[in-house]
C-alpha cells in the first residue's frame, strides 16, 4: 500500500527546488560571473549551500529524462512566505554547490483564487510554477532560486530527488481502469464518498472505468480536502469545479475521487489510489476520449492551468 503523504519542505544540506524550462545564460543572475550555485548566493568558495531562504514544493514525481512542472512556495526560515517583485524569478540546478549551474528556467507566479474557491487562513493564495523542467539524471540535485524582493536581490536553496523512474503513470500511459464510487453506490449519501463540504454531486456521478468504456473524456481530482496533508486539497477540489462549469456543454467529464479507504485515515489509501501509484496528494489527471493521459497535476494547480489542459484533450485525435 503506497504511502500517502505531501512533501513540503525538503531540506537535504539545505539547497532548493523550483522550475521551469528556459535556456542557459553564461553569466548568472545577481552578477556574478561565477557559473557555480555557490557563486549564485554568493559564496563561490562553500561547498553547502545554505541561505535564509527555503523553497516548499508541491510534488515529489520527479523523473529522470522528463520535462515536468513543479508548484512552490518560498518561504524565509521564520515562516513568511516570499513574494518576488513583478511575479517572475530563475532557477538553477546542480549536483553540488561547486558544480557548474544548469539554468536558468523562468519561474512565474500564479493565483489560487476563483470564484468560489475558500481557503484556511494561512494558505497561500498564490504558487510559483516552473512550468517546463527537463529534469537532469536521477540523483540527489541541488537548486537556487532567484528573485527580486521588494527591490532586493534574494536567493532560496534546498535539494530534491530526481528518480530513476516515475512513480504515477506518464502522460501518454492508458488511465488505470480501478472503479471509483459514485452516488448509485451510496444511495445518494455523498457525505460516504467525499469530505468537500459541501460535496459536489456533480463531481460523484461517474466512474472512472465507467467513463473509458464510453470513451469519454475526464479529468480526475485525487483529494482528501478533510485529511488533506498539504492544505490544498480543498481549494483544489473547488478548482476543479469552476473548470467544469467553464467546460459546461462540452463532452468533458469530471471525477472526484477521495484518497482513504471509507474516508478514514487508518485504513489506509483506496484501492483506486493504489491503482494510480499515488505516493502523494492532491493529483489532478487529464484522459482524452481514447483512454490516454494528456496531462497531469501534483499539488496546486490554477484554473487557467486546468482548464488549458483539459480544452487540448478534447481536441485530441
Amino acid at each position: 500500500m503506497p504511502r500517502v503523504v505531501v512533501l513540503l519542505l525538503v531540506i537535504v544540506g539545505t539547497c532548493v527546488l523550483a522550475a521551469c524550462g528556459g535556456s542557459s545564460a553564461d553569466t548568472p543572475a545577481g552578477g556574478s560571473s561565477d557559473p557555480t550555485l555557490a557563486g549564485l548566493i554568493g559564496t563561490p568558495d562553500a561547498t553547502q549551500l545554505v541561505t535564509p531562504n527555503l523553497i516548499v514544493m508541491g510534488g515529489t514525481d520527479f523523473p529522470a529524462g522528463k520535462t515536468v512542472r513543479i508548484p512552490f512556495q518560498i518561504y524565509r526560515k521564520d515562516g513568511q512566505l516570499l513574494e518576488p517583485d513583478g511575479g517572475t524569478a530563475q532557477l538553477y540546478l546542480g549536483e553540488t554547490a561547486t558544480s557548474p549551474a544548469l539554468g536558468p528556467y523562468p519561474v512565474e507566479q500564479l493565483s489560487l483564487a476563483g470564484e468560489g474557491v475558500t481557503f484556511d487562513r494561512d494558505d497561500a493564495r498564490v504558487i510559483m510554477v516552473a512550468a517546463a523542467v527537463p529534469l537532469p539524471k536521477a540523483g540527489t540535485w541541488n537548486a537556487v532560486v532567484t528573485m527580486s524582493v521588494d527591490g532586493a536581490e534574494t536567493t532560496a536553496t534546498n535539494a530534491f530527488t530526481v528518480l530513476a523512474t516515475e512513480t504515477t503513470p506518464a502522460v501518454g500511459d492508458a488511465a488505470p481502469t480501478a472503479r471509483t464510487p459514485t452516488l448509485a453506490d451510496v444511495g445518494g449519501d455523498a457525505a460516504k464518498i467525499s469530505t468537500a463540504f459541501p460535496a459536489d454531486p456533480s463531481l460523484l456521478q461517474d466512474s472512472i472505468p465507467d467513463l473509458l468504456a464510453a470513451q469519454t473524456p475526464f479529468v480526475a481530482v485525487f483529494a482528501t480536502p478533510k485529511f488533506c496533508t498539504s492544505r490544498i486539497c480543498g481549494p483544489i477540489v473547488d478548482i476543479v469545479q469552476n473548470v467544469q462549469r467553464s467546460l459546461k456543454g462540452t463532452p468533458m467529464a469530471f471525477v472526484h475521487a477521495e484518497i482513504f479507504t471509507d474516508l478514514d485515515p487508518s485504513k489506509g489509501a483506496a484501492p483506486w489510489v493504489e491503482a494510480w501509484r499515488l505516493p502523494t496528494e492532491p493529483w489532478v489527471f487529464v484522459v482524452a476520449a481514447d483512454g490516454r493521459i494528456t496531462a497531469k497535476f501534483e499539488g496546486a494547480i490554477t484554473e487557467q492551468e486546468l482548464e488549458t489542459a483539459a480544452r487540448a484533450a478534447l481536441k485530441a485525435p
